[in-house]
């Protein structure tokens, strides 16, 4: 066997001395210019690489398309790409960071050929590389040093869990990977000072494949032990901020229990900061206590707050409004979270009569509005740290073209979390729903009349995205029962109408990015569900509030909020609703400066397609009515998640006539329906 940093330090020589030499015979037949423009760059390459690959990991790079050129110097240097200029020593560690690449890959044979033509005055250079990576190194065995003293529990689960088996191919990331798992395992029952002491990886020349050994120093054993707290506000108690912590005097020191009680304690929304310090004696010999000081800085405990509502819920064009909120984070002590806000909003103001409003009030026809208050008041422990319940009361008018609509809401909700990424809601709803419709008399009865409701519902969700606002990896998984009727018949609906029901409904989104590339995203949205009336002796149907709706800029982006069915011409919402979308996301300037006040870095365009509808019931569901949108749309982002601007064609429109339905059959721009949608945060 050899050592692999031995075989690697002379395959590297090797090629960047065969690549210098090469540099120079080229530059040796023609002097080069002071800054040659590369005005090519070649690749090839074999294997699973693509090269793209090779490009993206090196400085050099050829002159970027034209108009990109003329943006940067006839515009502004903070907008487009500059020119390419050929550096000598700039290719030539772009050389040797390739052989380090492929290495960290295992292939640690691989032949890097380059070829640097020049142009008859010097003042353009072509350059051409072709990679041969020849055989992979896979690996051989593994094997965990200095970790003899610990129990067998814990290092069934090293075993278990290993990232590195044999016969997989040897990836430098991997080992590094494997290391920190390792030490989080280690960290987290018991061995806080657990440290890698050294690693090595040989290759044996027979059969090129690798051995990894890691060695480990687990050190002493710890248990936690007594906690302080640093008190800054004396009306927070103490019990909440014990109740919050995860772990007890006398268990197993984890690192992990300590830092899921710190996010514990920062979810009570009291804390600006809060810190759970160990103070661990490394030189002690007899000591395996650790104890803990838990320091914090409190918010402002009571706050009012105005709105300026730049756009409604649903993200409608020219829509505008005002709120007012007041949030007391410590309401009768507790963490007691109370809030209570009032908002008021105008809906399609590009529609809106501004005289007949002023005359007409809100019975103008073109008025169209919505108004809420809404009281909440959370406790943050109930029975465990892993749930919170919460006490919700909420009134809403609306006033839609179709309908107007006034609810009066309570609830109470338990929220649990069962794992790191999973959580669970569990709510009971008391419902009163008073819908008004224009056109009454193309419906039954029932479905215009008041309704009590007690609607009962579970949802079940699991959240792996790596960023709130704008992820780039990742998946967001939801689901939803839900059921009214049974404690309605108990109370017979107080003398109302009650609908007896139940409704499933799902929501499923991924984020795809390579590690190497998140200027590129790959998004998918699928949701849907339906509900169905169970007792065929009760004809009220589902509350207006409960249906299912498509359309509009989080939706299906080519039709207006609310407004896409495949039954009648009312707008009352659908039993059964399946929708989707696709976004292509790439961030247009990665390497980008600043122009005026605008971070070229956070500007993104988005392609997208977005299709779906409703139906009334699950039979009359129809492929051929799933309508289609598709647009273009650009992204800002902010530490407030991305402002949106998007523009939607109708691709198929299947309550058109036949010959007409498709975006082809149509006069562009004239014929065809588009939508423009502006909006804070992305569309999923």
């Amino acid at each position: 066997m050899i050592y692999l940093r031995r075989t690697f330090t002379i395959v590297l020589l090797v090629g960047v001395l065969r690549s210098v030499v090469e540099i120079a015979n080229a530059q040796s037949t023609e002097p080069p210019y002071s800054r040659p423009e590369i005005t090519n760059l070649s690749i090839s390459v074999d294997g699973d690489f693509s090269p793209d690959d090779v490009r993206n990991e090196m400085i050099t790079a050829e002159t970027p398309w034209a108009g990109w050129i003329f943006l940067n110097e006839h515009i502004t240097q903070n907008l487009g790409t500059p020119r390419s200029y050929y550096d000598p020593l700039i290719f030539y560690n772009d050389i040797i960071h390739l052989y380090e690449y492929f290495a960290d890959r295992g292939y640690f044979n691989v032949k890097i050929d380059t070829v640097v033509t020049f142009s008859e005055q010097s003042r353009y250079v072509d350059i051409s590389l072709r990679v041969v990576t020849n055989r992979r190194s896979f690996i051989d065995t593994v094997q965990l040093l200095g970790l003899e003293e610990i129990d067998n529990q814990l290092w069934e689960q090293i075993q278990q869990g290993s990232l590195l088996k044999k016969g997989d191919p040897y990836f430098k990331q991997n080992i590094i990977d494997e290391q920190n798992r390792i030490l989080k395992l280690l960290q987290s029952n018991g061995y806080p000072l657990a440290k890698l002491e050294g690693g090595s990886q040989r290759r044996y020349a027979s059969t090129n494949n690798i051995t990894v050994v890691l060695r480990f120093a687990p050190g002493k054993k710890f248990v936690f032990g007594a906690v302080h707290i640093n008190e800054h506000d004396t009306s927070i108690d103490s019990e909440i901020i014990m109740q919050q912590l995860d772990f007890a005097p006398g268990q197993i020191y984890s690192e992990a229990k300590r830092t899921a009680s710190e996010q514990n304690l920062n979810r009570l929304g009291i804390f600006e900061t809060v810190n759970i310090k160990p103070l661990i004696s490394e030189d002690s010999t007899e000591n395996t206590t650790i104890p803990l000081v838990i320091q914090y800085r409190t918010l402002e405990m009571q706050e009012i707050t105005p709105e300026f509502l730049v756009l409604s819920e649903n993200n409608e064009l020219f829509s505008t409004g005002l709120g007012l909120g007041y949030k007391h984070r410590n309401f009768l002590g507790g963490a007691r979270n109370f809030s209570i806000n009032a908002r008021a909003r105008i809906n399609r103001l590009e529609q809106l009569d501004f005289q007949g409003a002023f005359d007409k009030g809100l019975s103008e026809p073109t008025l169209f509005s919505k108004a809420d208050i809404q009281s909440q008041l959370v406790f943050p422990y109930f029975y465990s740290n892993k749930t919170s319940a919460g006490i919700t009361l909420t009134a809403e008018a609306e006033k839609q073209p179709d309908y107007t609509l006034n609810t009066l809401r309570a609830k109470i909700s338990f929220n649990t979390k069962f794992a790191a990424y999973t959580s669970g809601i569990t709510e009971f709803n008391i419902e009163r729903v008073d819908p008004k419709f224009k056109n009454a008399q193309q419906l039954r009865v029932e479905d215009t009349t008041k309704q009590f409701n007690f609607i009962e519902a579970f949802t079940l969700q699991r959240d792996k995205t790596n960023n709130i606002f704008s992820p780039t990896s990742g998946f967001f998984h939801s689901a939803t029962i839900e059921e009214a009727g049974v404690l309605s018949k108990i109370a017979n609906g107080f003398n109302l109408p009650y609908s007896e029901y139940y409704k499933v409904s799902f929501l499923a989104k991924h984020f795809f990015s390579s590690e190497e590339n998140r200027s590129q995203v790959f998004a998918v949205k699928l949701q849907g569900g339906f509900a169905q009336l169970y007792n065929s002796s009760n004809t009220t149907p589902v509350p207006l509030p409960r249906r299912f709706f498509v359309g509009g800029s989080g939706s299906v982006r080519a039709w207006k909020d609310k407004q896409l069915f495949a039954f009648g011409d009312t707008l009352k919402g659908g039993n059964v609703a399946f929708e989707g979308s696709i976004e292509s996301r790439t961030q247009l300037m990665p390497n980008g400066g600043k122009f005026l006040v605008l971070n070229l870095e956070n500007l993104w365009s988005v392609f997208f397609i977005d299709f779906g509808n409703t139906w009334n019931k699950p039979v009359d569901v129809n492929v051929k009515q799933v309508a289609l949108a598709v647009g273009f749309g650009l992204r800002y982002e902010t530490f407030v998640g991305p402002f949106r601007f998007d523009v939607a064609w109708r691709l198929y429109d299947p309550k058109r006539r036949e010959g007409e339905q498709w975006l082809y059959e149509q006069a562009f721009f004239r014929n065809s329906f588009s939508l423009v949608h502006f909006g804070i945060g992305h569309a999923f």
